[in-house]
């Protein structure tokens, strides 16, 4: 009978030591792994936010290069990094030379209104941010001898390139977004129509 008193008033007395440890433990687990996981899910809304913002910065400049490229009335150069043209923004205004180019040196893609770039082998500096965090812009153009999958990266030194020649203009578009993630946008191939012909 003692023995029976005894086991009742071990087991009356509480948690051992041991559980306790054991029970901390396991919460302690528990609430890190949860920490983990909402570590986790705010660093995934943060970076689609910031990856949506700067896939929009991209839109924004495709948008712009789409209205550049359709009032185009000649091209005094083009690399493949850099494009310098005429453009008539309204009858009332004489045309303006323009060049759109990629800078290395702050990986933004400028729009220079007025432009003195005349050489596409040289550096041109000045102008508008279209967009900045480029990785990657390219330029290749396509004229009436050109198998279309095949264009040309560079115009030869010459005579200006006018829309009877150029057929399209393809470009490559690539921003960093958040941690250095690589942002593909949509590259569309921008058609040059015949201001003379309207084909």
């Amino acid at each position: 009978m003692n023995r029976l008193i005894d086991r009742t008033a071990i087991n009356n007395r509480g948690f051992t030591l041991i559980e306790i440890i054991t029970s901390i433990a396991v919460v302690a687990i528990i609430a890190v792994v949860a920490g983990m996981g909402i570590a986790e899910i705010a660093k995934g809304y943060i970076l689609s936010k910031k990856n949506a913002q700067t896939a929009q910065h991209a839109q924004i400049a495709i948008a712009r290069l789409k209205k550049e490229f359709s009032s185009l009335r000649s091209i005094k150069c083009g690399s493949d990094k850099s494009i310098t043209y005429t453009i008539k923004r309204n009858s009332s205004v004489p045309e303006d030379i323009t060049t759109i180019y990629w800078s290395a040196a702050d990986n933004s893609l400028y729009l220079n209104s007025n432009s003195n770039c005349l050489d596409c082998s040289v550096s041109c500096t000045g102008g508008d941010i279209l967009t900045g965090n480029v990785s990657t812009f390219g330029l290749t153009y396509c004229t009436s001898s050109d198998d279309i999958n095949n264009c040309s990266t560079t115009f030869p030194n010459g005579p200006d390139y006018t829309p009877a020649t150029v057929l399209l203009i393809k470009f490559t578009l690539k921003l960093k977004g958040f941690e250095d993630t690589e942002i593909s946008v949509a590259n569309p191939d921008i058609v040059i129509l015949n201001r003379e012909t309207g084909q």
